[in-house]
């Protein structure tokens, strides 16, 4: 039998739904029966939304909703100082079909639903976390997107060696060996080539300092943080960056009622399609973050490279899959799923990571 994990409970107060855009507001307000009783718009900014707050809503028992976006952040933390977090929600615009699919979609009538949906108790609503985790996103997130530019910049300097077909000594262009050489190399080259040589170096130089500091950062939050250690302690391939990025991404870890819940939440579950006894499963739904995902990816490489401990069996697993299947991506999908699955053990249960169990293997 199929439970709701929240049971659907109307809201017994004054509703009111907005529909946030950068300049302009739009709001519908819903009395205790779900009858419309004003609506209109109001600037973007927040002496705008604190004269409405104060003439809409005052000191009444008014629960408000509006769509996750760029623009609602703001708005979010200044309700929940206001009403609390029980009073204001913030829904996930990917699942309001009744938005999505409307024929007559403006922003009156996206205020209206968001507002109805909250009175009928049917609101999907997305989860915002804490300050803290919020905190180390940011800084997991910059930092990931400084290495993507520094992977930019090594590509950038093996074009200009493949143009005058020269060849780093290193396997890696991170070595000392190798900065020595490109130096020296752009030192000797005339022209826009040595030039543009000494620029992308010292671009480098920028990049690989920043990446310091912000994982320096993201060291310091993860202190505060007891689930950052001890996925870091407990689970094969994760590092201290790698650790931050899950819980960062994840929020509480505890929140999810079963190992499924999470991973789903990760988008590494594939779809299901069942009907008139067929069933057909398909591409990974890719819900949730993108980061999140490419966190437990990096993690079932490190253990591709591991000699040692845990990670070999998960790397052994890892390549007995991706023979038989011929497709790495599949392979390394489910054991990211898998560790995802663990690490939810970890924190309800308390099991330590144990190969055995998901990847059915007793090499360790």
């Amino acid at each position: 039998m199929r439970k709701l994990a929240n049971p659907v409970r109307k809201v017994k107060a004054q509703v009111i739904g907005l529909d946030v855009h950068k300049r302009v507001i739009t709001y519908c307000i819903l009395d205790r029966g779900g009858r419309e009783i004003a609506s209109g718009e109001f600037g973007g900014r927040p002496e705008a939304l604190e004269r409405f707050l104060k003439e809409h809503v005052g000191r009444r028992k008014t629960h408000i909703a509006f769509e996750s976006s760029g623009y609602s952040l703001w708005i979010y933390d200044r309700l929940v100082e206001l009403y609390g977090t029980e009073r204001v929600h913030v829904a996930q615009a990917r699942k309001i079909r009744a938005i999505a699919n409307s024929h007559e979609k403006n922003d009156a009538n996206d205020a209206f639903w968001l507002a109805y949906l909250t009175h009928e108790g049917r609101l999907p609503e997305s989860y915002v976390p804490p300050t803290i985790y919020r905190e180390l996103r940011i800084a997991t997130r910059e930092r990931a997107q400084l290495v993507r530019r520094r992977t930019v910049i090594f590509q950038r300097l093996r074009a200009h060696l493949a143009q005058i077909g020269r060849i780093v000594p290193t396997r890696t262009l991170r070595t000392i060996k190798a900065r020595r050489f490109l130096l020296e190399l752009a030192g000797e080259l005339p022209g826009a080539r040595g030039y543009a040589l000494k620029l992308t170096l010292r671009e480098l130089d920028f990049q690989e300092e920043a990446i310091g500091e912000w994982e320096a950062r993201i060291t310091a939050l993860g202190k505060d943080l007891p689930e950052v250690r001890a996925i870091q302690e407990h689970m094969p391939g994760a590092g201290p960056v790698l650790a931050s990025a899950i819980v960062a991404e994840s929020g509480p870890i505890r929140r999810f009622r079963t190992a499924k819940a999470y991973a789903a939440y990760t988008g590494l579950t594939p779809s299901d399609r069942s009907t008139g006894g067929r069933t057909i499963h398909g591409k990974i739904d890719r819900a949730g973050s993108p980061h999140l995902r490419g966190a437990l990816g990096q993690m079932v490489m490190a253990c591709l490279r591991s000699k040692r401990g845990p990670g070999v069996a998960v790397g052994h697993w890892v390549r007995t899959k991706q023979r038989r299947m011929s497709i790495k991506g599949k392979a390394r999908c489910a054991a990211a799923r898998k560790l995802a699955e663990s690490i939810w053990r970890l924190f309800h249960y308390g099991e330590c990571f144990d190969p055995a169990r998901p990847f059915g293997s007793r090499i360790a």
